[in-house]
Formats: structure tokens, sequence, C-alpha cells
């Protein structure tokens, strides 16, 4: 009636783009000794330094941090990112 031949539910299926499957962007929590602070979102392949710089440059980070030099960033990739201060 609509313009269409035979029932919808013996159609096909339509072909899958794995192109679309896969995001190109990732958002990351980060904790700042052991407390989450926030959420960063970066490119699924972004290098650790690059996460590290971003996250050291949030300003929630900051001032949890209260002008303190961590002692360590421990990216765990497509995860999770940890500030120990």
């Amino acid at each position: 009636m609509i313009g269409h031949n035979g029932m919808v539910a013996e159609a096909a299926w339509p072909a899958v783009e794995p192109d679309l499957l896969i995001e190109e962007t990732v958002t990351l929590p980060v904790q700042v000794n052991g407390r989450k602070r926030a959420d960063v979102t970066v490119a699924r392949n972004a290098t650790n330094a690059d996460i590290e710089s971003l996250v050291l440059a949030l300003e929630a980070v900051r001032r949890a941090l209260d002008g303190k030099i961590p002692k360590k960033v421990i990216v765990v990739p497509q995860r999770i990112v940890n500030v120990v201060a």
C-alpha cells in the first residue's frame, strides 16, 4: 500500500559500517588522591603525555592540588587518570 514490495519481516538487514562503530574520542574520569574531581575528553589515540598535560590544566584538578606538585600521574589508557599529590 505504501509502495514497497513484500513484508518488513522479510526484508534484509542493513549493512554494517565498521567505521561508525568506533568513537574517535573517549571521556576519562580524573581522580585526585582517590576522589573523582573531573572528566576529560581526549582523542582515542592520544598519548599519555598529552592526556597528562590536559588533566593538569583542568581547573578542578588545580584546585584539588591546592598548589602542590603532583608526585605521580597514572594514566590507564582509555579507562581512568589518577593524580597523586
